[in-house]
């Protein structure tokens, strides 16, 4: 199993084919989480419409918006998710394309959407006792749609406490929070709802993010 410790600038292998169609991987980003850079050559020379590859977020957040901003410069299409009216202010004042979506009741019109996108990032926690609730309600919608390769950020957090110790992706996971622990169910959600539609699925776990009023 490969290990991936990010480095700045760190390369985020979502070009098409990268990987078989069958591949799971899990990976671990330690200790720092940088702005990702994306290995697909440049289609800044084409319009959205024309464009090969199209990212979907669920979730954008902190890391996903330099991530996104990375795509953009390479020329994807990329649109996201909020769960407020004021963030999705803010984003779009980025230049981002963002949907309202609440994770305990999803809007079915954002997720139909979904069919028209090449690429499929998760970085949306879970939710309550459920783990994640996307996974089934998105299998019906990606059955007959573009998507290739799916991709769910998950935390470091699912190993527990490692006393110090050195950790890849390949160490024991032992979570002790119910966050942790949901979110180890998520990943293998996730994982498996990729392997069963035929897609490129990873999980990386990510490990502490920092940036202007943000701490481990």
């Amino acid at each position: 199993m490969e290990i991936y410790q990010v480095k700045i600038p760190a390369r985020f292998p979502l070009q098409a084919g990268c990987f078989p169609s069958n591949s799971k991987k899990t990976s671990t980003f330690l200790p720092r989480v940088a702005a990702f850079t994306t290995s697909s050559h440049s289609l800044t020379d084409k319009s959205e419409s024309e464009s090969q590859n199209r990212m979907f977020i669920l979730g954008m957040g902190f890391v996903c918006q330099f991530f996104a901003q990375s795509l953009q410069k390479e020329g994807w299409v990329v649109t996201g998710t909020c769960t407020s009216k004021t963030k999705k202010k803010h984003l779009e004042e980025k230049g981002f394309h963002v949907h309202l979506l609440d994770a305990n009741q999803p809007e079915l019109s954002t997720l139909n959407a979904l069919k028209c996108y090449t690429h499929l990032l998760v970085s949306i926690p879970p939710v309550g006792c459920a783990g994640d609730p996307h996974e089934e309600l998105l299998r019906s919608k990606l059955l007959d749609g573009n998507l290739q390769w799916l991709c769910y950020l998950s935390s470091t957090s699912v190993y527990g406490h490692c006393d110090g110790a050195w950790v890849d992706e390949d160490y024991p996971t032992s979570p002790t929070s119910e966050l942790a622990k949901l979110r180890l169910d998520a990943e293998e959600g996730w994982l498996n709802l990729g392997q069963s539609l035929g897609f490129s699925t990873q999980v990386f776990r990510l490990g502490g993010i920092y940036g202007p009023g943000r701490r481990l």
